[in-house]
């Protein structure tokens, strides 16, 4: 958390301090009075121009967030359903629980320890879990429920099952997934130009013009360091944490000191 501090004050602070020096630059290029001829025409400019990019930057920002809180909720489904499955497998005889606890756990604990830790800079995963993975599916396909309390029990356990999946998979595929380049040239282009159209204006007080300026790149910058922050929810800062599958590897431990599989 305290790099991502540090990350938004370099990139917010770095916005402002550059929009700042850019008004007193052309201050000091442009002889006084100038620029005044400009304002009516450019007012109307920088209207537009502000506000096509702020509808572009507002839906971007939006859409990022509506994608990270999806990952979050995702990665909670993939973490629970493994835990309902290891609930629901003390429906099933003795030999298929067991066999079915031991990849349940041994896939939490690689997924928490190996492909969560040894996710690469672009956010992907290494997919260690795998082989686990498709042992709970072959050991739940292969079970044939016999009685009536394992045949009610079994739908849901397949049910379960292919949440664990969808949960699985949308993470492996989406942890590549980020926000295009030419979007971001898009977004830095953008911001760059509203703030230099602030310079077509000439105020009388240079630390008032100055001021105005750096609220301008501060309101910008503050929305493109969400945009890089929760870009990709698997990298980065403010990446999504693997405490879902701690909490719930916790549990299945002391579930089975409360009732030891025999």
């Amino acid at each position: 958390m305290i790099d991502a501090w540090l990350f938004g004050i370099a990139v917010v602070g770095g916005a402002v301090l550059f929009a700042s020096l850019g008004v007193l630059l052309v201050r000091n290029s442009v002889t006084q009075g100038r620029l005044k001829s400009n304002h009516e025409v450019a007012g109307y400019l920088l209207s537009i121009v502000g506000t096509l990019y702020s509808v572009l930057l507002g839906l971007i920002v939006v859409d990022t967030q509506a994608k990270y809180q999806q990952a979050k909720e995702m990665t909670q489904q993939e973490a629970d359903s493994c835990l309902d499955l290891f609930h629901l497998a003390y429906t099933m005889p003795v030999e298929t629980r067991k066999k079915l606890h031991g990849h349940l756990q041994e896939y939490m604990r690689l997924v928490d320890e190996d492909e969560w830790e040894a996710a690469t800079d672009d956010g992907s995963f290494a997919e260690s879990a795998r082989h686990e993975f498709r042992q709970i599916w072959w050991t739940i396909v292969d079970f044939e429920p016999q009685t009536g309390r394992e045949q009610n029990s079994y739908q849901n356990i397949l049910d379960e099952m292919q949440d664990l999946s969808d949960g699985r998979r949308f993470r492996i595929q989406k942890a590549k997934a980020g926000l295009p380049e030419i979007m971001w040239g898009v977004l830095i282009a953008g911001g760059s130009l509203t703030v230099l159209f602030t310079y077509m204006f000439e105020v009388e007080d240079a630390k008032a013009q100055v001021f105005m300026t750096a609220l301008v790149a501060l309101a910008l910058s503050l929305n493109v360091l969400l945009v890089a922050l929760f870009s990709n929810p698997y990298k980065g800062y403010m990446r999504i944490s693997a405490y879902p599958f701690k909490y719930d590897r916790k549990v299945m431990a002391d579930l089975l000191i409360e009732r030891p599989d025999k």
